[in-house]
């Protein structure tokens, strides 16, 4: 009875790891995908700079290459196209 008992209680906390996992891979996925959390992400830029730069790289239809790119290079679009 006890290892039968030890069993579900091992399921549900694979269950619960599985679960938190899986959320935290969703937030993360979601971050990916955020033009703005990638901005957000370079340092000691000014707010109207950000700004400038999300209508600049939605206006350009460049989400994506934006995205892939490292935050040093990310700082150095920026400063070359805003």
């Amino acid at each position: 009875m006890i290892g039968v008992s030890t069993n579900i209680m091992n399921l549900m906390q694979q269950r619960e790891e599985r679960h938190q996992k899986e959320a935290e891979e969703k937030e993360a996925e979601k971050r990916k995908n955020n033009v703005w959390d990638a901005i957000k992400e370079i340092p000691d830029l000014e707010q109207d700079i950000c700004y400038d730069a999300v209508t600049k790289i939605h206006k350009l239809n460049m989400k994506d290459v934006f995205l892939r790119m490292k935050v040093e290079e990310r700082l150095g679009w920026i400063r070359r196209n805003v």
